[in-house]
């Protein structure tokens, strides 16, 4: 047997003791240099260890927000993606199953066509929300607001014949809270005029129009009245002849597009009036009814413009040039 330290052929007495090394010295050596090589491997070890995380902090380090920025993008698309692709609550069609992924073109246009239906309903769901009501069951939901008449010279004769008398404005409750918005109705004439007001929170706040006939005949004879209430007073009051002509009895379409300060009256197609005023910023839409100069209203359409589609039809019906009037 050789010692593991020095090489050399252990004694026959140390072969009892001791196999590996011929002394106790070379033995107490081996031991401590086994010691240190074991120290140097641990410290080898752990430095290897943290060089390799220290080189990885600054390979990923740096890139760790732009990773999450894109994570973030890539799980919002494939939201998106998955939004247009899976089948919608009524069952994708009535297939009961979901496509299988491939190449097909007509596969291809299915799925264009899932994002034009997807486009579609995210266009209905901002359009214009349109009320209406025709009066075969009178004027339910509407409120009404006693007027004064003040230029009646039966004031001064008998009150109670004037209040009997005063005409009223009736406001749809719906449409109070709306600021922007298209009305359109239809009636007819039964005496002299139609009336009618827009951006009317109460019967002392509101914007009022009338057109009238203002002298019998077949030639021109319609004439506009337009005015702003508030607080019970009546401002700004403008008359404007009107190159048509209105008869007793006939049924007449009206449409006044109100938005922001800007508001324009057609008259069966035809634009009639366009002005401007900023005082009134909120109101519903309301009709006048005076005993002495009826009107029937058979029905009417209210359609609100604040959403996105509204807004985009009202540029369109705001810069109309009026056509040549007859």
């Amino acid at each position: 047997m050789l010692c593991f330290l020095c090489g050399k052929k252990i004694g026959l007495l140390r072969t009892l003791v001791d196999q590996q090394y011929c002394c106790a010295e070379h033995r107490r050596e081996a031991r401590l240099a086994s010691a240190q090589a074991l120290r140097e491997e641990e410290e080898i070890e752990l430095w290897t260890v943290s060089k390799s995380r220290q080189k990885a902090a600054v390979r990923y380090g740096g890139s760790a927000g732009q990773t999450a920025s894109l994570a973030a993008f890539l799980t919002v698309g494939a939201l998106l993606i998955a939004a247009v692709m899976l089948p919608g609550p009524g069952g994708g069609g009535g297939s009961g199953s979901s496509p299988r992924a491939s190449l097909d073109p007509a596969l291809e246009r299915g799925w264009f066509q899932r994002v034009g239906d997807g486009i579609g309903e995210m266009v209905r769901s901002r359009a214009p929300v349109t009320l209406h009501q025709d009066f075969t069951r009178g004027w339910q939901g509407w409120t009404t607001a006693a007027l004064h008449r003040v230029d009646d010279p039966r004031r001064a004769e008998d009150p109670r014949l004037v209040s009997a008398a005063a005409p009223v404005l009736r406001i749809w409750s719906r449409s109070t809270a709306m600021q922007n918005y298209q009305m359109e109705f239809s009636a007819a004439i039964e005496k002299r005029s139609l009336s009618w007001a827009f951006r009317a929170a109460d019967g002392k706040n509101y914007y009022a129009t009338k057109l009238m006939i203002t002298k019998p005949g077949p030639l021109p004879n319609a004439g506009l009245v337009r005015y702003v209430m508030m607080d019970g007073r009546e401002w700004d009051r403008v008359a404007l002849p009107l190159p048509l002509t209105l008869a007793r009895g006939e049924t007449y379409r009206v449409r006044v597009t109100v938005q922001d300060d800007r508001f324009v009256t057609y008259l069966n197609g035809q634009v009639i009036s366009s002005w401007s005023d900023k005082r009134l910023r909120r109101g519903g839409i309301g009709f006048f009814d005076d005993v002495d100069d009826p009107q029937k209203i058979a029905w009417v359409n209210l359609s609100e413009r604040d959403s996105l589609i509204g807004r985009m039809l009202a540029h369109f019906s705001l810069f109309v040039l009026p056509d040549p009037l007859p």
